[in-house]
């Protein structure tokens, strides 16, 4: 069902934007409002604007704004009532049972449901299953873990856990959209998960969304997963994270190691600010997910060739992030769980401590590769090293890092300096910049600058919008409905809430975009009569100028069709606007 706005607006004056974006980016005080580097878009000077009095937010780089609800839903990926049901908890408030289940979808829930049997079926399965106790054992994983972690074991046969869920009601064409179940050819369905050590992947609300699946002898393939499902996407979660946050917001810093062995050995042993990256090479998106709770990551990867490739991406992703990156260096044939298997927690504590950080390790791994003596071995390190320096965000880092580089090559930190020039930032890191300030002579921007003069509480300046623009002058559809309901608001004499108007036309839309960049644009208009009287003349001469090209194409084809009457009327009608335009 719908959310009542009564619901959605008492959750609203529950959550500070101030205090939940400040849980995300370090904001610092600037005035009445608040800065901080952006979110969602890599930059060195901050143009991130919190304001505390409208509570929205607004970024001069890259455009994104909105209230509350938008940022959360930008940031963590969260459908609106699923953003509504978060603030909720943690303002105390109690949603109604219909709504609250509404924040994921039917199918979604059921998902969950399947994916909750299915952990139960493979628990009881090792519960009594001799050898998968055994191996466990045998690779330093305690009860005490298969427990907390909900290890279990997939039974030697095709259609055990198919028919499982069958018995629970759980047809065989839903266990497949979970991920448990594939297809044959004949039309029936076999389990997806036979004779393996079984590891839930769970999220941070402590749902299983799919499963990891250890072989317990030397075949191959070790490990297989769940595909991506309409609840799981492998590139957006991380094995552990949902019990091992506090220990990472405590410490300050996260382990990141690659497998569910190399998590569980550690953890048990008491390093618990530690998660896995489900076996797959970091993502974007994990790096994100991590940076709520901690800004410092140690990479704890294989020492192996994939282990140091997956070293090297990781660390242009966390640096992106403006992360503090280290890597701690295994010796040869060893990962972390073999590795305090046989040495100890304490020792493996010590490890993690003289752990290297972005600068020393890359360069120490591209030293093995080049010659740093040759010339062609230093342009091929700085080469390789410069894209890493250039995702750095603090000048004073990058520049430090950009000396040392050359230091170390004997070379020109100039020319070093030259060749970052040069470095192309990746798509997803392109800044956006900003428009003119000049607004009067940018009828889009003349249009926002409209839409921040009606929302000025000081001042109605409705009677003067009325009277001189029309609505269909107006070209942007966003800007237009706003500017409409405004006027409604302001002749029935109600109160204008940028933060509500953003909630009346979709937290996540082009109008979200616009009215916070209204609301930040209204300080900058010191005489707002005059900046509303240049802006409306801006919009009505670009509406003029976009007339006479129509008009032009218009006699062009009355003249073809020998219409003598209609290019006399055209030809009237230019005039008169051409003057009007003067």
């Amino acid at each position: 069902m719908a959310i009542p706005d009564t619901i959605i607006e008492q959750v609203q004056a529950r959550s500070d934007i101030v205090e939940v974006i400040s849980r995300y980016v370090p904001l610092k005080k600037a005035g009445r409002n608040f800065k901080a580097p952006c979110p969602f878009h890599n930059e060195k000077t901050p143009s991130f604007v919190v304001s505390p009095d409208k509570q929205i937010y607004h970024c001069f780089g890259c455009g994104a704004g909105g209230n509350v609800f938008s940022f959360l839903m930008k940031q963590e990926g969260l459908q609106f009532p699923e953003v509504i049901e978060m603030l909720a908890e943690n303002a105390g408030i109690i949603l109604p049972r219909d709504i609250s289940r509404g924040a994921t979808s039917e199918l979604d829930n059921r998902l969950y449901k399947i994916n909750e049997l299915a952990s139960g079926f493979f628990q009881e399965n090792l519960a009594g299953n001799r050898f998968a106790k055994e191996y466990l054992a045998s690779r330093g994983v305690g009860l005490e873990a298969i427990k907390k972690f909900k290890i279990g074991c997939a039974p030697d046969a095709w259609e055990a856990l198919v028919n499982f869920l069958k018995t629970k009601g759980v047809e065989a064409s839903l266990a497949e959209k979970a991920g448990l179940a594939v297809s044959n050819e004949k039309g029936g369905h076999y389990d997806r998960f036979r004779k393996r050590i079984t590891f839930p992947i769970v999220d941070l609300k402590d749902r299983v969304l799919g499963f990891g699946a250890r072989i317990m002898d030397s075949s191959l393939p070790k490990y297989i997963n769940s595909p991506e499902t309409p609840i799981y996407s492998k590139g957006r979660n991380l094995y552990g994270l949902n019990l091992s946050r506090d220990a990472i917001k405590k410490k300050g810093h996260a382990l990141i190691v690659e497998g569910y062995l190399d998590f569980l050995v550690p953890y048990q042993a008491g390093i618990q600010n530690i998660i896995a990256t489900l076996g797959t090479a970091l993502t974007v998106d994990q790096a994100k997910l991590l940076k709520r709770f901690a800004k410092t990551m140690v990479l704890v990867y294989d020492p192996d060739e994939a282990g140091e490739s997956a070293s090297l991406r990781g660390l242009d992703i966390l640096v992106s992030e403006d992360m503090n990156v280290y890597i701690a260096e295994l010796p040869q044939g060893l990962d972390p769980d073999g590795y305090i298997r046989k040495n100890g927690a304490d020792d493996f504590i010590k490890l993690v401590k003289s752990s290297k950080n972005i600068f020393d390790y890359k360069f120490d791994k591209l030293s093995r590769r080049f010659n740093p003596a040759s010339t062609g071995g230093k342009a091929a390190i700085v080469n390789e090293m410069l894209p890493t320096i250039s995702k750095i965000g603090n000048a004073v880092a990058r520049s430090e890092m950009l000396k040392k580089l050359a230091q170390r090559l004997s070379v020109d930190e100039d020319a070093v300096k030259a060749e970052l020039k040069k470095v192309k930032p990746d798509f997803s890191e392109r800044v956006m910049v900003a428009l003119s300030p000049e607004i009067k002579h940018d009828a889009k921007k003349a249009e926002i600058a409209v839409l921040a003069v009606l929302l000025d509480a000081n001042g109605d300046y409705a009677d003067i919008v009325k009277r001189r623009l029309a609505l269909e002058e107006i070209k942007s559809s966003a800007v237009r409905d706003i500017i409409g309901a405004i006027l409604t608001l302001r002749r029935d004499n109600k109160e204008i809430n940028a933060a509500r108007l953003i909630n009346q036309f979709g937290s996540t839309s082009e109008s979200a975009r616009a009215i916070s960049e209204a609301v930040n644009m209204l300080d900058s208009l010191d005489d707002k009569e005059k900046a509303l009287d240049d802006c409306i003349t801006r919009i009505k001469k670009d509406n003029i100028k976009d007339r006479l090209t129509l008009l032009q194409e218009s006699i062009r084809i009355a003249h073809s069709q020998k219409d003598a009457k209609k290019v006399k009327d055209l030809v009237t009608e230019y005039n008169g606007l051409v003057k009007l335009n003067k």
